[in-house]
């Protein structure tokens, strides 16, 4: 018995090396592969996604999206997002490289009918802020990472104006002014 305990003891260290290293390693995997598929990073790519894209996880048929994988690397970012008018239910979402949510606002928390999100990340300097209604500034957890827009399709004629409302959404990095630790 007692040769079998440093055996035991470790099987049970590399399980839970094992076990730590996947729970770390997978989700940054998953992101690090969709933004590579969603396309040029600080954009807006505005559409819904065909059936067989798997860019956005668990897509709805219902729902119409837009995304900006971000890289703050290049600088901070500036989202500026149309709420659309007959909006069912629309969602601004905010993911790090590790696919953790860090905020999300959707249309009954939005002031107006736009909104402008500033990333930054820690240390970095925040740029001069636009004439939106309403302006969130975020410090994200990660240099890369992911926003997302959604709305509702509630009826088939509202699809063009909701698709519309989405391409007018945009994103791109703005250069910062100030130090903010």
């Amino acid at each position: 018995m007692s040769t079998r305990l440093p055996w035991i003891a470790l099987a049970f260290l590399v399980a839970a090396l094992v076990h730590m290293g996947t729970l770390y390693l997978v989700p940054r995997i998953v992101m690090a592969r969709a933004l590579d598929e969603l396309g040029a990073v600080n954009t807006m790519h505005a559409g819904q996604p065909n059936p067989f894209s798997r860019s956005v996880a668990r897509m709805s048929p219902d729902l119409l999206y837009a995304s900006c994988p971000y890289d703050l690397s290049k600088g901070p970012l500036r989202v500026t997002a149309v709420v659309p008018y007959r909006a069912y239910y629309w969602s601004v979402s905010a993911y790090d490289s590790a696919t953790d949510n860090f905020f999300v606002r959707n249309d009954q928390q939005i002031a107006g009918n736009s909104v402008e999100i500033v990333i930054i990340k820690r240390g970095q300097g925040l740029p001069a802020l636009g004439n939106a209604p309403e302006r969130i500034v975020l410090i994200a957890p990660s240099d890369r990472g992911l926003i997302l827009l959604r709305t509702v399709i509630d009826d088939e004629k509202h699809e063009a104006a909701l698709a519309a409302a989405l391409r007018q959404s945009s994103c791109g990095t703005v250069a910062s002014k100030t130090g903010l630790r």
